[in-house]
Parts: C-alpha cells; sequence; structure tokens
C-alpha cells in the first residue's frame, strides 16, 4: 500500500489523519446485556458469557468494585429519566477534586482590587 506524500508528511509531524468535531464514548454493550439476562434468567448460565471486569479500588480502608454497569444501574434519581443511550451519550465519569484544596468558590471572599 502506498502512502502519498502530504499523507506522510502529517503522519511525520504528528498531525492527526482526520478531523471530527464529534467526541465517540467506548460502550462495551455485551456487559449490559449480561446484566440484564441475569434479572431475567438468574438459573440459566449463557456458556459464551464473559465475566465482568471491574476496577478495583480503596476508599477509606474498604476495597469497591466500580463498573459503568453498576454506575448506570445505581445512578442517581436526577438522572434516573435518561435511558441507557442517553446515559452513556451524557454522562462520564469524573473524579472529585479535594475540598480542602480547592479555592474559595461560594462569592464570599473580596475580589483584588486592580489599579
Amino acid at each position: 500500500m502506498e502512502i502519498g506524500g502530504p499523507m506522510a508528511c502529517m503522519y511525520l509531524l504528528g498531525n492527526p489523519d482526520h478531523y471530527t468535531n464529534h467526541q465517540f464514548t467506548t460502550f462495551y454493550w455485551q456487559s449490559y446485556v449480561n446484566e440484564a439476562r441475569r434479572v431475567w434468567h438468574p438459573d440459566v448460565a449463557n456458556g459464551n458469557e464473559r465475566p465482568e471486569r471491574v476496577a478495583l479500588i480503596k476508599r477509606h480502608g474498604r476495597i469497591v468494585g466500580m463498573s459503568p454497569v453498576y454506575d448506570y444501574i445505581y445512578r442517581s434519581e436526577e438522572l434516573e429519566c435518561l435511558s441507557l443511550y442517553q446515559w452513556v451519550r451524557r454522562c462520564k465519569r469524573e473524579k472529585l477534586s479535594n475540598p480542602s484544596n480547592s479555592e474559595d468558590i461560594s462569592g464570599d471572599s473580596e475580589p483584588d482590587d486592580l489599579e
């Protein structure tokens, strides 16, 4: 396979080979399907079902498993109206900053005078 001169220059300069105004989200459909099957058919074990991967974190001396499936199942009441598609498209897990390290954003502090 041949590559044209402009495309070779793009790769050498570290530029992307295409531009888009969209951001794509990785979504593992099989994890959600397996969880739904467990609710309707708890006794039937599917032979091609892989165990779900979870991230283990240590929080307050306890080990907690984190999973995008459980994030959707146990979402807050404010997000109950979102379908699975809307939730995957709109919601993203973000780490909260430590409140002791964050700046005062309550608006009670006086702004600095610029002269």
